[in-house]
Formats: structure tokens, C-alpha cells, sequence
């Protein structure tokens, strides 16, 4: 059986919320490791900051979202500028799956073009989106710089939730 999450009123007690740097600040001493007035939180493999609090592992900005406004997130939480070291609560929202995917500021690892959207297809840079599961060609370009702008003009018409 998992461990309850810790309350707002709990997480308060422990922890000092920083509105200027998004940082949390421990108000106690909870191991021998850290003591209290050390930010909180370790980096994880993913680039994300988690933070250990009564033998639970909570990621950083879900921590902080719950410390602001007295409730866990029901969603996910996108980081508005892209930026998951930025943690102050007005670079966070609430959103569902879709919302968060569409928010991407960065090519995948395994994009050889070096820009979101566009792949070297047929002797052409293609740009194309998804939207609800389905790709929509949008072009095929003389450089890879083009198909980015036309997928840049794509993603600002199809993907509400992008901030791009």
C-alpha cells in the first residue's frame, strides 16, 4: 500500500516556497544530509527536480503547485517557457496530456534536423504536425530552416496550448 500524499498545511510546515526563484527551502532539518534553509530537491536523469518528503519522491513542481494554491495538480504540469528548471508558480499550469505534448520547445534526441517538425525526406525538408494522433503534411522545403518556420506557423494554429 503506497504511502497518503502530504497535505498543504503538512508541506507547509516543512518547507518555505520562494515566489522570485520558484525554489523550496527546507524550514526543518529533515536528514542528517540537509539541513533546514537548503533548497530542496536533487536533479533527476530526466532533468527534472524531486524532492524527498516522509519517504516519498514528489516531483518539484507538483510540490510547488500544491505548497501554492492548497491542492494537488489534476493533471500534469506543463512548464509554460519549457524551462523544467524553472519552477516559479507563473511558468506552471495545470494541464491534461495533449495540452503538455503540445507545449515542446525542443527537437526529439533522435531529430537528425536539428529542428522540431521537419525531417529530410525525398531529397526535400519536410515539415509536418500531429494533431489528435494524426500527422497532416504541411510541406516540403529547400532548407530546413523553412520547414521549421511553416511547422512554427502550424503549431501556433493547431496547437492551442503551445506557447512558441
Amino acid at each position: 500500500m503506497s504511502k497518503p500524499d502530504i497535505t498543504a498545511e503538512q508541506l507547509r510546515e516543512i518547507l518555505e516556497y520562494t515566489a522570485k526563484t520558484g525554489e523550496l527551502v527546507w524550514k526543518i532539518r529533515p536528514s542528517r544530509a540537509v539541513k533546514a534553509g537548503d533548497v530542496a530537491g536533487n536533479i533527476n536523469a530526466k532533468g527534472y527536480s524531486t524532492i524527498g518528503i516522509c519517504g516519498k519522491v514528489y516531483k518539484t513542481h507538483r510540490v510547488v503547485w500544491l505548497h501554492v494554491t492548497g491542492n494537488w495538480p489534476l493533471g500534469l504540469i506543463d512548464h509554460i517557457n519549457g524551462n523544467k528548471a524553472d519552477n516559479r508558480f507563473t511558468n506552471l499550469r495545470d494541464v491534461g496530456a495533449s495540452e503538455n505534448s503540445q507545449n515542446v520547445h525542443k527537437p526529439n534526441k533522435r531529430n537528425k534536423s536539428g529542428f522540431m517538425g521537419v525531417i529530410w525526406f525525398q531529397n526535400k525538408w519536410r515539415a509536418s504536425i500531429t494533431i489528435n494522433r494524426k500527422t497532416l503534411r504541411i510541406g516540403d522545403y529547400a532548407t530546413p530552416e523553412e520547414a521549421h518556420q511553416a511547422y512554427l506557423i502550424a503549431k501556433r494554429i493547431y496547437h492551442v496550448a503551445c506557447t512558441i
